[in-house]
């Protein structure tokens, strides 16, 4: 399924990985490439972001290589597969992206009280957020892992190996609730996955408890830190765009995209492109 792209696609991601700048321009050349067909669905919300010319999305700017603050250009930029993804909802509608970066925690009250029109930030449609919110269909899924320094991967195997110790998370994720309720004041919360890393490194918390696809980026490029994998937590949750309830036009619209997006192959040639330059800007 790869290896199933579109010439322009490569060429966008050569010249993007060479030259590191011109990301954003690409990014929006890339996402037309790979959905070629307009929204069909309409609707009162569709209707409205139309009318507007743009659709605001609410993210978490801290999660490579879903999302993450780029300053390659010079200026700052959101960048990573979630924000393809978006790119690629608004080219489909016709309108501009604008994006919101703001506190996990934050995004699905931001979203209701419509400062937002779509959450795309590597969140997970468990049965909980559905109560709150809409999701679109899946378009990835992860295992949740622990990070740990070198010299603790003997000792920390299992989460009943880390009882009496601390445990970081990032607020208001399924993380951050599964730890609260298994550790209790032994989970500490924190806004931001790099605030998370800090702390770990410097021993202010004993493990850092994640999703898969950020824990391996912080791996990488944070010598002396180790996964954790096969905790047996029951999580059938995968990543999903959220809209606020009963906008069904505009969901059905999100999985249109979605759809076609995951049956090009072009989901998992953005992982591929996202994690390598992620990579790169951390290792500068």
């Amino acid at each position: 399924m790869k290896k199933k792209i579109f010439n322009i696609a490569l060429v966008a991601m050569t010249a993007l990985l060479l030259f590191g700048c011109g990301k954003k321009e690409e990014a929006k050349e890339e996402a037309k490439e790979a959905v070629k067909f307009e929204i069909t669905t309409t609707g009162p919300t569709v209707d409205a972001i139309k009318k507007k010319g743009k659709i605001v999305l609410g993210t978490s700017a801290d999660f490579p290589p879903m999302e993450w603050t780029s300053f390659q250009s010079g200026k700052e930029e959101f960048t990573g597969v979630d924000i393809a993804i978006a790119q690629s909802i608004a080219d489909s509608l016709g309108v501009e992206l604008e994006v919101k970066n703001m506190a996990f925690e934050g995004l699905l009250a931001s979203l209701n009280s419509g400062d937002v029109d779509m959450v795309i930030a590597g969140m997970g449609a468990d049965e909980e957020r559905k109560k709150q919110v809409d999701f679109s269909e899946e378009y990835s899924k992860g295992q949740q892992v622990l990070l740990v320094t070198e010299e603790n991967k003997d000792k920390y195997k299992t989460f009943d190996d880390l009882k009496g110790k601390i445990v970081g998370t990032q607020l208001g994720t399924l993380q951050h609730k599964f730890a609260t309720e298994k550790f209790g004041n032994n989970c500490k919360g924190f806004d931001l996955n790099n605030v998370i890393i800090e702390q770990l490194k410097n021993k202010s918390i004993d493990a850092a408890f994640l999703s898969e696809l950020p824990a391996k980026q912080f791996a990488s490029i944070t010598d002396g830190l180790v996964i954790i994998k096969d905790l047996g937590i029951p999580d059938d949750s995968g990543f999903a765009v959220a809209v606020k309830k009963g906008n069904d036009d505009l969901t059905g619209a999100v999985n249109e995209v979605v759809k076609g997006l995951k049956d090009s192959g072009q989901v998992d040639k953005w992982f591929d492109e996202y994690i390598e330059l992620s990579n790169k800007e951390a290792m500068k």
